[in-house]
């Protein structure tokens, strides 16, 4: 079992990704989490997050600064600041920057999909 612990955020690397930059605060990896994963994600409003869906594991996309929207079966939702979205296990979705970058936390539970991915 994991100890309990303080992170420097700021201390913690952004990681390049596809659609933007991420870092694991918490997580297998980061500290052994067994049952949380979550990091802050930088959208880039060019590089949009293709549709894509996590099986069993649910998905909270809390928006800290910048605007966006989420996307399923072709419905846009918006994304700023004071708002979180909620994606279901297993729902395709896409997230997307608007006009300049997108800060959001993201946490997903259980740590990995059904598939054994820690995403």
């Amino acid at each position: 079992m994991p100890e309990k612990n303080v992170f420097k955020i700021d201390e913690i690397p952004f990681q390049e990704v596809e659609w933007g930059t991420s870092k694991v605060i918490v997580g297998p990896d980061a500290n052994g989490s067994e049952h949380l994963r979550a990091g802050i994600t930088e959208y880039d409003p060019e590089t949009p997050h293709e549709p894509h869906s996590h099986p069993g594991q649910e998905e909270i996309i809390w928006v800290l600064s910048g605007e966006g929207y989420t996307e399923t079966h072709g419905v846009k939702m918006e994304l700023r600041p004071g708002l979180v979205a909620y994606i279901p296990s297993g729902m395709e979705h896409k997230t997307a920057a608007v006009g300049g970058k997108m800060t959001a936390i993201i946490m997903k539970s259980p740590v990995k999909d059904s598939s054994g991915v820690a995403s």
